[in-house]
């Protein structure tokens, strides 16, 4: 976006203010990716975990100089040094259930343990999220004005912050996102020290009736300007024209807290219910097997990754997938450990648990079907730009969340019985049932479409998941209304699978 055609002012007494205190100002963008093409472009060896039919948008950050380009466009890299900052200035996202802005040290160069670096996926912090965000105005953070400073310096941010009060905005609406000295690699004023590649994730969940709605226009259909757009906001790298000194860094804010009250004190008998949930879905579908799994916790934390110097230890530069502290991260197990299965179009994968919206402790929760093969290293595709084809694919192709399966647990324990609206209940299967209603059910493709095989490599699946790939169940409850973060892990009941073999027919 562009000064000219933006019809409040501020935004240019803002880039002023700043440059008459010595500061270069340099716009970049936003966009929206696609995690299946990257993989497939062999730009990462893993889609991370994306939540399936939710959109992601990252920050463009420009590099300090003009005659340089972006590290990679595809993700918006950066380096930044500790006396610079990233600016998101302009509009939050659209009315939805969930958006939060979180930077990520990506790849750590830094005694990695690969030449080109280990790619991490790691956040630097808590995200600054919906129940956070200081905006402009009375009517809530949706689509509102907000200024959000991604700092390591207090100095540096004060200085940011009195431009802002000099070009009018209020208070209310600065934000400050501390980027941790003791956590991140900072680049150094000399070239060369470039520090960890660091990159800006906003993440959106569904998206209100209309606020992602599609309109014609005369070239074919887009979706929302919002995610279809580059210029919804500004996105600025605010350099000085000398290096500052001395520097005032933040100190490391403490991790939020996520403990409350557990899931089984909230709802007396939700453990007793899911099992008897467990149970009827045994007895209402035929089948010659079972196989019941549980869930654990997925990925590690990523303060511990960021903060493990021991090149011994199997935290240190481990890959976590963009984990952060707004919601538990649960996967498909068995007795404890990491555990996949295949699902051929005789079989069926019922998803079960607690709904943790229900219970009040998230503000909503979803499942998705993730691929849990490794794509291994093609010497004809060339290497991954990031990943060495040894990290799980976690292709997210399929879900459902809390809107769509809210009741699904009564067909099989009866209206009567009282942990019915607290849980859910839904087949994973290969075909669509003709007679099932819609939310019991998600299909997981085996194929993928004839549209989306043109810019494949070599043919590899990525928008779905072979019949004879394994495949996993990944969970997730965002946002306790209480806390303002992510449920605690020991608050919440894990979800199970059940997989079933169908008689013949």
């Amino acid at each position: 976006m562009t000064a000219t055609e933006d019809p409040d002012p501020r935004p240019v007494l803002f880039r002023h203010s700043l440059e008459q205190d010595g500061f270069a100002v340099r716009a970049g963008s936003s966009s929206t990716p696609d995690p299946f093409a990257l993989v497939r472009r062999h730009k990462m060896d893993s889609a991370g975990g994306n939540n399936a039919g939710q959109p992601y948008k990252i920050l463009r950050v420009p590099c300090p100089r003009a005659e340089q380009h972006d590290i990679d466009k595809d993700f918006g890299l950066f380096h930044l040094r500790a006396d610079e900052a990233v600016i998101y200035l302009g509009r939050t996202p659209p009315r939805c259930d969930y958006f939060s802005f979180t930077p990520y040290v990506w790849v750590r160069h830094e005694d990695s343990l690969a030449p080109k670096g280990d790619w991490v996926f790691a956040a630097t912090g808590d995200p600054l999220n919906l129940s956070r965000i200081g905006t402009e105005g009375s009517d809530g953070p949706f689509a509102a004005n907000t200024l959000v400073i991604f700092a390591a310096d207090q100095g540096l941010a004060d200085r940011i912050i009195a431009a802002a009060r000099n070009a009018r905005y209020p208070d209310e609406m600065i934000n400050v996102v501390v980027i941790p000295s003791e956590l991140v690699r900072m680049a150094g004023v000399t070239p060369g020290e470039i520090g960890d590649s660091l990159t800006i994730l906003v993440r959106n969940a569904n998206f209100a009736e209309g606020d992602d709605r599609k309109e014609k226009i005369e070239d074919g259909w887009v979706k929302h300007h919002y995610l279809h757009t580059d210029d919804y906001a500004h996105v600025w790298r605010v350099t000085p024209s000398t290096p500052l000194t001395p520097l005032k860094p933040y100190e490391t804010p403490a991790p939020r807290q996520r403990r409350d009250q557990p899931e089984e004190s909230r709802v007396p008998g939700l453990t007793a219910g899911l099992d008897r949930l467990q149970q009827a879905i045994l007895d209402a579908i035929p089948h010659v097997e079972a196989r019941v799994y549980g869930s654990i916790r997925w990925f590690l934390d990523s303060r511990e990754v960021l903060s493990e110097t021991n090149r011994a230890s199997p935290t240190f530069h481990q890959f976590v997938a963009g984990e952060g502290s707004d919601t538990p991260y649960l996967r498909t197990a068995l007795d404890g450990a990491p555990a996949n299965f295949t699902l051929a179009e005789d079989e069926i994968a019922v998803v079960f648990g607690v709904n943790h919206a229900a219970t009040g402790l998230a503000t909503y929760s979803n499942f998705g079907v993730y691929g849990d093969w490794i794509l291994g290293r093609d010497p004809e595709c060339g290497p991954f730009l990031f990943g060495d084809g040894t990290n799980p694919v976690w292709n997210g192709v399929a879900g459902a969340n809390s809107h769509s399966f809210t009741g699904t647990a009564a067909p099989y324990l009866g209206e009567n019985d009282p942990m019915a609206p607290y849980l859910y209940a839904v087949k994973a299967l290969r075909n669509a049932p003709t007679d099932a209603p819609e939310g019991s059910f998600v299909t997981v493709p085996s194929r993928d479409l004839p549209e989306e095989l043109a810019d494949q490599i070599k043919g590899s699946p990525i928008r779905s998941i072979p019949l004879d790939q394994p495949m996993m169940i990944g969970y997730r409850a965002y946002l306790n209304p209480r806390t303002k973060a992510g449920p605690a892990y020991e608050d919440l009941i894990p979800d199970r699978v059940v997989w079933l073999k169908l008689p013949p027919a």
